[in-house]
């Protein structure tokens, strides 16, 4: 299942995996996190675990211009958890 992160969650999403605070393409930062769960994780519900070991994938999309950009799964596992 996929869900869409919550604004509060973004910060740290940013933090981890570099994307996320704004539309690589246009600059605009009303852009939606959509984030991929593993199974048997809390990533599912807000505020849970969206660190490397909580989610498989991720995309962020724009708000204004409708850009598209895949996480690469690499960076997800290369990724540090970061203190929210």
């Amino acid at each position: 299942m996929s869900r869409d992160l919550a604004a509060h969650e973004k910060g740290a999403f940013h933090k981890m995996y570099g994307v996320g605070a704004e539309c690589c393409k246009c600059g605009d930062p009303g852009v939606t996190v959509r984030i991929w769960e593993k199974y048997g994780t809390t990533a599912h519900v807000a505020g849970g675990d969206i660190t490397p070991s909580g989610i498989v994938g991720a995309v962020v999309l724009c708000e204004r211009c409708g850009h598209g950009e895949v996480v690469p799964r690499s960076r997800i596992l290369e990724a540090a958890p970061v203190a929210v």
